[in-house]
């Protein structure tokens, strides 16, 4: 459906998001050039979304729903030219149930909220798979490195493993806020939980049972 492409599209702004914070200021040509391939396949994914009302009309701020600081992402978007990454889609939580009700739209609300439930299982199995494989490099790859050259290798494996657990962290509370303007259940409520930071980090101690 229509919607589950727009999810895809939201998805995607946040990945780039995200690569554009770790990127920063001071970025080489080649990743410039990544970046802007990103944002011309993110920006054909947008013009080609099937939607009626203008992403202008919304006010919806992206950067709220991250799970890095807001802050940080402001001075770098800033950098390009092109920022499909901060357009919002037109999608019936970012319309909102009032204005979805009074368009005779009120049939795609709970359509959204149970793709919505699924993207959050998805990022919240994601986060669980990316957590216990962070907890397998302390304890297989880090602790073991005994020359500079092998800890750096594995320590850059990690990185990676936390970029990844700080992407599906921003699309759960992307994901919940969302669904909390689709009118979320009391029972919803229950099950969708803000993530808190202290549920990102693992304990090396775990990873090493000789420590």
């Amino acid at each position: 459906t229509w919607i589950s492409t727009g999810l895809a599209i939201e998805e995607a702004q946040i990945a780039l998001l995200v690569e554009v914070r770790r990127i920063g200021r001071i970025s080489t040509e080649t990743q410039r050039l990544d970046i802007a391939c990103q944002c011309n396949r993110l920006q054909g994914q947008i013009d080609g979304f099937d939607a009626d009302d203008e992403p202008d009309n919304l006010n919806v701020d992206i950067l709220d729903d991250l799970d890095d600081d807001p802050a940080d992402f402001t001075e770098t978007s800033d950098t390009w030219t092109n920022s499909p990454e901060l357009t919002v889609i037109p999608l019936p939580s970012n319309l909102g149930v009032d204005r979805c009700r009074r368009c005779m739209g009120e049939d795609l609300i709970p359509l959204e909220m149970s793709l919505r439930e699924g993207q959050a299982n998805d990022a919240l199995h994601n986060l669980r798979i990316h957590l216990c494989n962070k907890a397998i490099l302390f304890r297989t790859t880090v602790r073991q490195a005994k020359s500079q050259a092998l800890k750096t290798w594995a320590w850059s494996q990690v990185t990676s493993v936390q970029q990844a657990v700080s992407l599906h962290a921003s699309i759960y509370t992307k994901t919940r806020k969302q669904m909390m303007r689709l009118e979320l259940g009391q029972e919803q409520l229950q099950k969708y939980k803000p993530l808190l930071r202290e549920q990102l980090k693992i304990s090396t101690v775990v990873g090493d049972p000789n420590a």
